[in-house]
């Protein structure tokens, strides 16, 4: 046998034996029978080109080998048990780290509030950066560690967890000719729209409730960012359809009038996605959960 094909197994034996100077003994220890244990030292004296324990008497003696190897051996046994321990309990208030996000502006709005007040009381060490939204595979084989968003793709190397789930509301300003009545369909659909598209195209989630009942709209403003968009209402006749989420914190900033949409338009959950490399990682673990903990803080039913 080759030193080289010794395994965990019988390193330890060869531990046990090297301490007890005895295979009865070293087989109790580390839970062989006898003959296996004597196997065990057959194969070590194959590989080490030593007895290793020979027979002084009524008794057995290291040899001047095995007596070199006592130390050795013990602390290539306690280095692996370290390598193969379960990784420790991270500290926060102790780790000093940067995470690399990449979200776009309605997630910064919703999840970075509640997110750097918990860092700050609890990891004072630990700091973010937000990196461009892109497709979660774009971004992830970049430099984002964690990317935060809409419909993450199944893929294999990626693993998707979702945090909360919106709906939207409507809003116009506080002194449009509409904000005291009930606005119709037919009204709804005759005002000149604002329409957010983080991709720049048209068309959206609004749109397919509208073209499913056989209408469509008027796109006056197509803005790309979320936190615009409720700016441009409340000086304008326009209309916008937007997640409750931002609508909720712009509402009374912007002197905006929110009603619900005359149709129903589905609800979106967002998700955080991260690498299969990340995912035993303790600390990417903790701020994973983290981050989870910050959208509960968020998080109502649409």
């Amino acid at each position: 046998m080759h030193v080289m094909d010794f395994d965990l197994n019988l390193l330890k034996t060869l531990h046990a034996l090297l301490e007890t100077r005895s295979v009865t003994n070293a087989a109790k220890r580390v839970g062989l029978s006898q003959p296996a244990a004597s196997h065990a030292l057959a194969r070590l004296r194959d590989a080490l080109g030593d007895p290793l324990l020979v027979r002084a008497g009524s008794a057995q003696v290291l040899t001047e080998r095995a007596e070199r190897l006592k130390d050795p051996v013990k602390e290539t046994l306690a280095r692996a048990a370290l390598l193969l321990a379960e990784p420790d309990t991270v500290r926060p208030e102790r780790l000093v780290r940067n995470f690399s996000l990449s979200m776009a502006d309605y997630t910064e709005l919703v999840l970075l509030p509640p997110l750097t007040e918990r860092l700050s009381a609890e990891a004072p060490g630990v700091s973010v950066s937000c990196r461009p939204h892109f497709l979660p595979l774009q971004a992830l084989s970049t430099d984002a560690e964690l990317w935060l968003g809409v419909n993450a793709p199944d893929h294999p190397g990626l693993v998707v967890q979702r945090l909360f789930s919106d709906s939207y509301l409507s809003v116009i300003r506080k002194d449009h000719p509409l904000a005291r009545k009930k606005v119709t369909l037919r009204q709804f659909v005759e005002l000149k729209h604002v329409q957010i598209a983080p991709g720049g195209l048209p068309g959206g989630p609004l749109d397919d409730s509208l073209a499913a009942r056989g209408l469509s709209r008027t796109v006056s403003v197509r803005v790309p960012n979320f936190l615009v968009a409720p700016l441009l209402i409340s000086k304008s006749d326009l209309v916008l359809t937007a997640p409750k989420r931002v609508v909720e914190r712009f509402a009374d900033f912007a002197g905006l009038h929110v009603f619900e949409p005359p149709i129903h338009v589905a609800p979106f959950t967002v998700q955080q996605a991260w690498l299969a490399k990340y995912h035993a990682d303790p600390a990417h673990r903790w701020f994973r959960g983290l981050v989870k903990a910050s959208s509960n803080l968020t998080s109502r039913a649409p």
